[in-house]
């Protein structure tokens, strides 16, 4: 539970409409990127309705990770997304 509280105070984003006609958007800045409070991951994850995405590196995700988190590292191709679910909430984290 400790990592999974400290992963998500640094969630980079969400999200919440994948797969409905898909549309990617650049962030001009950090504070643009959308953000989810710990309290509303913790629901989610709970309720099984979000996808918990790991975007660190595969080393660093074999040490430590939360449960159930899908290791897609930053760079992937476009095509690891394509294995997200259409239907949740995706949630990205990066430390």
């Amino acid at each position: 539970m400790k990592i999974f509280i400290s992963c998500c105070l640094l969630i980079v984003g969400s999200l919440a409409t994948y797969g409905q006609k898909a549309e990617y958007k650049k962030f001009d800045s950090d504070a643009d990127v959308p953000r989810i409070s710990v309290d509303e991951t913790k629901k989610g994850y709970d309720e099984k309705s979000v996808v918990i995405v790991d975007a660190r590196g595969a080393e660093i995700y074999k040490q430590e990770h939360i449960k159930g988190a899908i290791n897609i590292p930053l760079g992937s191709p476009a095509s690891e997304f394509d294995k997200l679910p259409k239907n949740k909430k995706i949630i990205v984290y990066c430390s």
